[in-house]
């Protein structure tokens, strides 16, 4: 499954513009909600899809590997 194009496995830029309830940060990739584990508000860098649903995407940070469309994301 894909949502406008984002597949697992993709690497985009992100900057976490908040947190979720349960802890999550929160920013978009191609305007799709996307729920980054493990980060804080503000924190900026890559990630990497882990799911893709229906209407979100879940990702980690990563430490590697260039961001696929940095252009794309939604800051």
């Amino acid at each position: 499954m894909a949502v406008r194009g984002i597949k697992v496995g993709d690497i985009y830029e992100v900057e976490i513009k908040s947190l979720t309830q349960r802890g999550d940060g929160f920013a978009r990739i191609k305007g799709v909600a996307t729920f980054v584990k493990n980060v804080n508000v503000g924190w900026k860098g890559n990630v990497k899809v882990i799911k893709v649903g229906p209407t979100y995407v879940v990702a980690e940070p990563t430490t590697t590997g260039e961001s696929k469309d940095s252009n794309q994301s939604d800051f």
